[in-house]
């Protein structure tokens, strides 16, 4: 009788050992399936979240995980303008530089253009005015800018795509093309800034350029030879 019994205990006592073997495996399982199912944010994606944000700093670090890690190369583009607009945004402007680098005026890729653009707008800050102004017009000049020109004055409601970057840049070619004493061409740039900005909206960036544009036709009529210190020394590059 006692044999039978203990027989039965032990032969439970297995079945419990058994089912814990069972579960945990199981459990371990159902929670790896739930982790692999779920999307994680793209890494790039969540550095540009961060971004408009306005955390720059912790966007620097994502933008530089994607540069270290990525092996696409409009990823690793993306991220290093990404990285140089918020390194601009807190004045960091050598880190800036250097995370544009190498920069290449043999390459007319869009992106490329648009490290030309920012790495001109970084120059400006820093005073390196002259190669500012070579990387601006490279990068400004790589548009059909008259096609362009004609496409803002039309007067056809039919939208047309324009570079996010450009009115920027054109009107950081106009603060180079003043600091570098040339204020016919500065005077150019600033009203066609004027002009792009106001055709996709920004009324007040329009404003601003527009006021450079005047403020410029002003001093050329009273001054001969026309010397650009008193608008130029007050003005700050940057998007406008």
């Amino acid at each position: 009788m006692y044999k039978r019994i203990l027989f039965f205990l032990i032969i439970g006592l297995l079945f419990i050992g058994f089912g814990c073997q069972v579960h945990r495996p199981f459990f371990k399982k159902h929670k790896s399936v739930s982790v692999e199912t779920s999307t994680p944010m793209n890494k790039l994606e969540r550095a540009l979240l961060l971004q408009k944000s306005g955390d720059y700093l912790a966007a620097v670090v994502a933008y530089r995980e994607v540069i270290s890690c990525s092996r696409n190369r409009n990823e690793i583009d993306s991220a290093k303008i990404g990285a140089a607009e918020c390194l601009i945004s807190i004045k960091k402007f050598p880190a800036a530089l250097e995370i544009l680098e190498p920069l290449s005026l043999d390459v007319a890729t869009e992106s490329n253009m648009q490290k030309l653009a920012l790495a001109g707008e970084i120059l400006l800050h820093i005073g390196r005015f002259k190669e500012a102004e070579m990387y601006l017009e490279f990068a400004v000049g790589s548009f059909d800018l008259e096609s362009l020109l004609e496409q803002v004055h039309s007067n056809s409601d039919i939208a047309f795509e324009l570079v996010s970057w450009i009115p920027a840049a054109t009107a950081n070619l106009g603060c180079a093309y003043l600091k570098n004493d040339k204020p016919e061409y500065a005077m150019m740039m600033y009203q066609f800034a004027s002009c792009l900005y106001r055709r996709c909206g920004d009324q007040v960036l329009a404003e601003r350029s527009q006021r450079m544009y005047d403020d410029l036709v002003s001093v050329m009529r009273q001054y001969a030879p026309f010397k650009p210190v008193p608008v130029a020394k007050g003005f700050a590059p940057g998007r406008m």
